[in-house]
């Protein structure tokens, strides 16, 4: 019914145009197709795999008798990321090598978020971002009006919106079993582990820990993020997971190891534990990131005193630093510290960097540079001490958020 109405405009008898059969309606997209352009869009494309399971290999057949040497354009769009991998990229199924273009839609650019919440400003764009990312569905359900804070109770912990379920949602779409990813992603919650500490809280077995974490990143829940500590992040062993979904780390840092508090409507409580970790969670998971970002903009424009290869973070058992760029050829390195609070930057986070720098070992003999990144500005003190030694200082404004 659907397929019909979507081609009653080009079709030259609508009312009367009735598909017996699959088969017969690419028949007919294809006789339309040689005549004209047509762009013809199925939309969540696994469900109709679900619910008519030949599909596949009744669309190949069609394809490759007829609407190939067509002026079709076919757009075949999934929210199941698994399943749309299995159909098109594993070589396993009917459809295997015959798409042009496989386009994976990521979520929004931070600097897209103000056109959502106009009224926001920069530091509540931070906020929202650290909640729900850039996606375009959870930032129509954000109310620009009113604070972060009455989102997440209005929003966030109602009982009418998505977000009380969507992460099982998500999660029960791509996999049939799964308690053990569960408490892995719980585990992660808005931080990030290595696969020992990942371990050491959910009691499943070192040796078992890579076969769920490369399920988990291959259907891109998690992601691994290399250190840069050691200069080559592609055969480091200094390697650490986080959740990538924003919400997905909210989620499972605040509300699944609460959820007794919304099953007994204790929204209050549950508000206050999220108020005590909220800033915390927002500088790691939110800050921390966009100015990361900031740099690689400003390594793609030219705008570092050297191009970097890479840039990341850089961590070891006794160490963390928040953002760095790194070229080994020149022997060039950027460190940076994020400090995200209500206070201005004072010079003991530069001198802290500092000394952050001088356990990086490996990364002995490279020239440094020094960025402070900062939610509310910096000392006197330390803006004096960043012009004698040539530390560049960004802070809110400049992240590109509000415009």
């Amino acid at each position: 019914m659907k397929a019909r109405r979507a081609l009653s405009h080009i079709l030259p008898e609508p009312r009367g145009a009735v598909f017996e059969s699959w088969e017969a309606f690419f028949e007919a997209l294809a006789n339309i197709a040689q005549k004209k352009r047509v762009v013809y869009v199925i939309d969540e494309f696994t469900y109709l795999l679900e619910s008519v399971p030949h599909i596949s290999s009744t669309l190949q057949v069609a394809w490759d008798r007829r609407l190939k040497r067509s002026n079709i354009v076919l757009v075949l769009s999934g929210s199941h990321h698994n399943m749309m991998h299995e159909e098109f990229i594993s070589g396993r199924r009917p459809l295997f090598g015959r798409t042009t273009a496989d386009i994976l839609l990521g979520e929004l650019p931070p600097d897209e978020l103000r056109f959502f919440l106009p009224r926001y400003s920069a530091s509540q764009l931070v906020e929202a971002y650290g909640v729900v990312g850039g996606v375009p569905k959870y930032l129509e359900m954000w109310n620009g009006d009113v604070s972060v804070e009455q989102n997440l109770r209005t929003v966030i912990l109602s009982p009418m919106t998505i977000f009380r379920q969507e992460p099982m949602v998500l999660i029960q779409d791509e996999i049939s079993e799964p308690r053990t990813y569960l408490a892995i992603l719980q585990a992660l919650g808005g931080n990030r582990l290595s696969p020992q500490q990942i371990s050491d809280r959910t009691g499943v077995r070192l040796p078992h820990m890579g076969k769920y974490l490369h399920t988990l990143e291959t259907l891109r829940f998690v992601r691994k993020v290399a250190s840069l500590a050691s200069g080559d992040p592609l055969h480091t062993r200094l390697v650490r997971y986080e959740i990538r979904d924003a919400y997905l780390r909210f989620y499972f840092q605040f509300i699944a190891p609460n959820v007794q508090l919304l099953e007994q409507q204790r929204n209050d409580q549950l508000l206050r534990l999220i108020r005590k970790g909220f800033e915390r969670f927002v500088a790691v998971n939110a800050f921390e990131e966009l100015c990361r970002r900031y740099v690689e903009i400003c390594a793609d424009e030219g705008a570092l005193p050297f191009e970097p290869q890479w840039v990341g973070q850089a961590f070891r058992r006794d160490v963390q630093i928040d953002v760095c760029a790194i070229d080994p050829e020149t022997r060039n390195l950027l460190v940076g510290e994020c400090k995200w609070h209500s206070r201005a930057m004072s010079r003991a986070s530069y001198d802290e960097l500092l000394l952050k720098v001088k356990k990086l070992r490996k990364l002995s003999g490279y020239h440094v540079h020094c960025a402070l990144f900062s939610k509310t500005g910096f000392t006197r003190s330390l803006r004096d001490t960043a012009e004698e030694n040539g530390v560049t200082l960004v802070g809110l404004s400049e992240l590109g958020l509000t415009k």
